[in-house]
């Protein structure tokens, strides 16, 4: 990846994925996309503004996946007897029913990866942005590229909505609030897939590198002379 940040100081070419026609190292404009000449493939989408607009929409993850983890999604009662379900307490039902693997793949799918894949994106959007730190975000990169298909919050969604449209015949289902942050906090997973652009990230640490690297050059020049 960090070959792909120099791109444009090397020979390094991208090809489509479709054809596999070579299209050298050129990128879409802000705002615009790249398209294969031969397929029609889209290549590369370029976000307008898109670190800026991922750093809002991940810190709102954030902030919206405590509510969506703790408060009650729905509201199950049968006569007399009624619970509340959260995205926690399914979890724990399920260790406690002794189903350890399972429990601990909807815990990581659901929970972990989904936290993580915001707190990265949070980092990655706001870190880009200072030089010091573009190590640790070249790393991050790097595990968002892993982490990022493990969160799976529209699969946890289809369940819910199974459980709910089969559970309304047997008892009283009601839908509380945690259900409604859950759908947000899914809305906001799918739109930083949509903002998230990693060459943009790439390409302004190497525009940094390369403005450094230029100071430097003049500078020792300058003591030679």
């Amino acid at each position: 990846m960090e070959q792909g940040a120099n791109d444009s100081a090397t020979g390094w070419q991208q090809a489509c994925h479709e054809c596999d026609l070579l299209l050298g190292n050129s990128s879409a404009p802000p705002g615009g996309k790249l398209v294969c000449p031969r397929c029609a493939a889209l290549i590369h989408r370029n976000p307008a503004r898109s670190i800026h607009y991922t750093a809002a929409l991940s810190i709102s993850g954030l902030l919206l996946f405590i509510p969506a983890a703790t408060l009650p999604m729905l509201n199950f009662s049968i006569i007399a007897f009624g619970s509340e379900n959260t995205l926690l307490n399914g979890v724990f039902s399920l260790f406690g029913a002794g189903y350890i693997w399972l429990a601990s793949l909807v815990l990581f799918c659901s929970v972990i990866a989904p936290f993580f894949r915001f707190l990265l994106l949070a980092f990655i959007s706001l870190g880009c942005l200072w030089g010091a730190l573009d190590r640790p975000v070249a790393r991050a990169v790097r595990w968002y590229q892993h982490i990022k298909e493990w969160a799976m919050l529209d699969v946890y969604m289809l369940g819910v909505l199974v459980a709910l449209i089969k559970m309304q015949s047997l008892g009283r289902m009601v839908v509380e609030s945690g259900l409604y942050c859950f759908v947000g906090l899914m809305v906001l997973s799918n739109l930083t897939l949509l903002s998230f652009d990693q060459q943009s990230v790439w390409r302004r640490m190497a525009r940094r590198r390369a403005a450094t690297q230029a100071a430097g050059n003049g500078e020792s020049s300058g003591a030679a002379s």
